[in-house]
């Protein structure tokens, strides 16, 4: 009996912990949020609650936080209720909204403190339990806590209602969650927990990693809370390197602090690369005998700014030796959560794409940062500057509520070793009237004052790490440890000429990109934001412009680090490493030096040239191309530069060119100049392709790769043809007994269609050769046979033409906001479909066209500045005419080939990309390349037009 009732109460039992352990996991983000400050007795309150919107703010008149009010809503916290994951997805403008769940304290905290804690809510909070008001806090990022253990004692039950409001007033912090940027933030975006301490408890931690003269430390300070009366703290770390302390303290009024250092041997140090994390435990323990036990961790890190070996302007320096930054600008935004990360993994996840990416460093834009996003930073290894969220307007009300929030986030991040710097502002904004804040700025002496109070504040606040008082776009700073400037260009020779003024005016005492009087120290100078595609650029390729300005960058060793806008799409704003949904976008690096990707540009070694990211020649010509090594990592050794030319000529036929390699004799935080490549262009060819440029290691691995398209096209007369208009054909004779007819894409004799909107041809006299139309259709080209290549016996007829489908807005990530200028980068989602090809009337076999495609591969598009990066696919086809004799005799008597490209109705009626000689991947235009069974009596007759290639 004793035996099944044993069994009964075990089944019974593991039942319970099924079940509790199926809620643990249906608990959205279900981790610690503070892995940094951290307690054993938490109990998480994410999960769904009651929800009601309150339009008329008739809640407080009411009552609502009574048990009789009705909400007819349920929400899902920790997620705004705009997102999707909310469960509500509410994108209307609503400013209040209240929440209520019941909540059940765990008997065994009998004899501890129950607090409730609010990792944020934006605007304004205001709570009760069981009906009776606890407290509000004001600031929509910060985290905020209160003690219901009167109301809600350990073992009982209780409701918890939340009143949350938010303004969206432009002198309240916002950050970019406002109207004219993305989507607001509304209610509560953290998670929400319970927690358990004793009378006497942690309440603050400051860890400041120090190095003395090779002799490392973590200087250590601690506020404990309490009654009056003693305190024991006790700091150790299972890592046996780390010193213990033990000590006593008296607390008065209720407050306490503790400071010590505990001395490290053997350190590890952290820096992205290897980013050591030593845990931490402080024991407080009361005069009543509790004991409060916290986890946290700390990095031995140091982050100055210091002259290196002498030169005239300062490094930023990581453990004290220089560091190259490669950042992207990071708003953390994301489309299911919007303010708030889905889940743990999904934090986790994108510190880890940039680090594949290359990238050491992000800056996080004007948000304060969850704290798991931030110990994932710190555990991966990306070091974090962190903005603070902005206001758009100046006033005394909007100073109040930004310093509140200021001196909030410092205090609870500045643990974190990934954070190197604090950013006060950006671009001004909040610094006066949004439409003229620079000039505001400029003008008002009393806001300048103000911002250099709170530059030296903070700076006294936290010495341990670099600030910066404004990231500019209008070249305004006042006093700042890092002397950053924005820029967006989107034209080579404007970006070369831009970044070499800020190198050159960048001199101790020059007054340039500073205002109120100030001038240049010797500041380090970087780049906190750029890209060729700014905000408002399109939804387009950014694989162009981001090599081509990273070389510009890296070619100037003062210049020491760069923030690439952005690590992922946001919204409407397209200019990410990766898509707003985290999924990867195609680049087309691997076309011209196999297997590279971004992260080859931006690694802490960088091969680069100066000179266009295309060199546009003839053939024959001999081009230089001067080439440079950034070596920035702690790698030694002699690498030596691989470099070769390869492309694809006017009728699809490889060419390749192979070079002699140079070794390279590197300094580490240098930049080295390399003997200049040079190349002689074959005398008889067209084509596109690239000089690629592969530093490789002693083992022959790669360190870093790049490349130099090369365009090698006719001269204009000679592709045009005599006058001012382009020949209608041009032929051109391959060997004996093979020629080549071409047309221009625009040369079509009819076309037709059904898909929405109508076929587009680009103008021509712009050099924009491109043809296409959406849905199904056809289009028709007419080649003329010369009398010469008929008499020849025509034996085979292959057609050669660069295609692609055509999309609309099936490709876009954000319909709800189109440009002149959208043309999605390659990614993922593809968007293919088949047409078919007939020669007067003779199919071939179908096409399947895998895209509409944008990227690196689209060099003269990108270079015609239409249509940016877009490209088609080498299609070919072939119809022999053996056994075809009335194809060979309607031929002669009718000498015009009828080339029929069709797009049928139906699923895969996807439109049709026809590219020429100017725009997308190829130098092709539209051609028919006919073979004969005998030598063709070339030059054809007078009265035709020729041309030998």
């Amino acid at each position: 009996m004793w035996r099944a009732h044993s069994v009964v109460a075990l089944l019974a039992t593991l039942h319970l912990m099924a079940v509790s352990c199926a809620r643990e996991t249906a608990i959205p983000k279900p981790e610690h949020p503070r892995p940094d400050f951290q307690r054993d007795d938490w109990l998480n309150l994410n999960g769904t609650w009651d929800f009601r919107f309150d339009p008329l703010d008739r809640g407080l008149r009411e009552e609502w936080y009574r048990q009789r009010a009705v909400f007819d809503r349920k929400i899902v916290v920790p997620f705004c209720w705009e997102s999707k994951l909310s469960g509500i997805g509410e994108l209307s403008p609503q400013q209040i909204g209240w929440y209520r769940r019941e909540i059940r304290i765990p008997r065994a905290w009998q004899g501890k403190r129950v607090w409730l804690r609010f990792g944020a809510v934006d605007w304004e909070a205001r709570v009760w339990v069981n009906g009776r008001y606890v407290g509000q806090h004001e600031g929509g990022y910060t985290p905020f806590e209160f003690d219901i253990t009167e109301l809600a004692p350990p073992g009982s039950k209780a409701e918890l209602v939340v009143r949350a409001y938010d303004p969206t007033d432009r002198e309240l912090p916002t950050g970019k969650q406002i109207a004219s940027w993305y989507t607001f933030t509304s209610g509560i975006w953290q998670t929400v927990w319970l927690e358990a301490r004793p009378e006497t408890y942690l309440d603050q931690l400051v860890l400041v990693p120090q190095n003395r003269g090779g002799q490392w430390s973590l200087r250590f300070e601690a506020t404990v809370r309490g009654p009056d009366g003693r305190a024991r703290v006790q700091v150790s770390s299972p890592d046996p390197s780390v010193a213990k302390a033990d000590g006593v303290i008296e607390l008065r009024n209720g407050e306490g602090r503790y400071s010590t250092e505990l001395a490290v041997s053997s350190p590890k140090l952290w820096t992205p690369e290897t980013p050591h994390l030593y845990d931490l435990e402080i024991r407080v323990t009361g005069a009543n005998g509790q004991t409060d036990r916290v986890r946290s961790y700390f990095g031995l890190r140091t982050i100055e700014r210091a002259r290196w070996e002498g030169r005239p302007y300062e490094s930023i320096l990581l453990n004290g030796k220089p560091v190259y930054l490669r950042g992207a600008l990071d708003q953390s935004f994301n489309p299911e959560g919007i303010y708030t990360a889905p889940s743990d993994e999904f934090m986790r996840r994108d510190i880890e794409l940039a680090k594949s990416m290359g990238l050491n460093m992000l800056r996080i834009h004007i948000k304060a940062e969850e704290p798991r996003r931030l110990y994932w930073a710190d555990k991966l290894g990306i070091l974090i500057m962190q903005d603070m969220p902005n206001t758009w307007e100046f006033s005394e009300r909007a100073q109040r509520a930004w310093e509140q929030t200021m001196r909030a986030i410092i205090a609870r991040d500045r643990n974190h070793p990934a954070i190197f710097a604090w950013v006060l502002f950006n671009e001004t904004w909040g610094l006066g009237d949004y439409y003229r804040g620079f000039q505001d700025y400029r003008e008002r002496a009393e806001v300048q004052d103000w911002v250099r109070r709170l530059w030296h504040e903070v700076k006294q606040m936290d010495p341990s790490r670099l600030v910066e008082d404004n990231s500019p776009n209008k070249m305004d700073h006042l006093v700042t440890d890092i002397n950053s400037w924005h820029f967006y260009i989107d034209d080579y020779d404007r970006a070369r000429k831009h970044i070499e003024e800020v190198v050159r005016s960048t001199q101790p005492g020059s007054t340039f990109n500073f205002i109120g009087g100030a001038r240049q120290e010797t500041q380090p100078l970087m780049n906190s934001e750029f890209g060729a595609v700014s905000a408002a650029g399109g939804d387009r390729d950014i694989s162009w412009g981001l090599r081509y300005l990273t070389s510009l960058l890296r070619r100037h060793e003062k210049i020491q680090g760069f923030i690439y806008t952005e690590l992922t799409d946001v919204e409407f704003e397209h200019n990410g490493l990766f898509n707003y949904d985290r999924s990867p976008k195609e680049f087309g690096y691997e076309e011209f030096v196999p297997k590279m990707t971004p992260a080859d540009l931006l690694g802490a070694d960088y091969v680069g040239f100066d000179c266009p990211p295309a060199l546009v020649v003839k053939p024959g010509d001999v081009i230089e191309i001067p080439v440079f090594v950034s070596h920035f990592s702690e790698r030694g050794g002699r690498p030596i530069l691989r470099t070769w030319l390869a492309g694809v000529d006017d009728l699809g036929r490889e060419v390749r060119i192979e070079h002699d390699g140079q070794y390279v004799d590197w300094k580490p935080y240098s930049v080295v100049q390399l003997k200049p490549l040079r190349f002689e262009l074959p005398k008889d060819r067209v084509f596109v392709g690239a000089v690629a440029l592969e530093l490789l290691d002693e083992k022959e691995q790669r360190i870093a790769a790049n490349f130099v398209n090369v365009v090698v096209q006719q001269a204009e007369a000679e592709r045009m043809g005599v006058g001012p208009r382009r020949s209608p054909q041009r032929e051109r004779l391959i060997d004996g007994r093979r020629v080549a007819i071409s047309v221009s894409p625009l040369a079509f004799s009819a076309v037709r269609w059904t898909g929405p909107g109508g076929p587009l041809r680009l103008n021509p006299t712009g050099g924009r050769e491109k043809f296409f139309f959406h849905g199904a259709g056809f289009v028709e080209y007419r080649f003329r046979i010369p009398k010469a290549v008929l008499e020849a016996n025509p034996v085979r007829v292959g057609v050669l033409m660069e295609l692609a489908t055509k999309a609309r807005d099936e490709r876009m990530d954000w319909p709800q906001e189109l440009t002149l200028l959208d043309r999605p980068q390659t990614d993922t989602r593809k968007f293919p479909g088949t047409v078919e090809i007939y020669l007067n009337g003779h199919p071939l076999e179908p096409v399947q066209l895998p895209d509409d495609p944008a990227d690196a591969r689209g060099v003269l598009s990108h270079l015609a500045a239409y249509h940016h990066g877009s490209y088609g696919y080498l299609v070919r086809g072939e119809l022999k005419l053996d056994g075809l004799p009335d194809f060979a005799a309607r031929l002669r008597e009718i000498p015009v080939l009828r080339v029929t490209l069709q797009v049928p109705a139906g699923p895969r009626a996807r439109g049709l990309s026809i590219y020429g000689d100017t725009m997308g991947r190829y130098p092709i235009d539209p051609t028919v390349i006919i073979e004969t069974q005998r030598e063709i009596a070339w030059p054809i007759a007078e009265g035709e037009s020729a041309q030998r290639r």
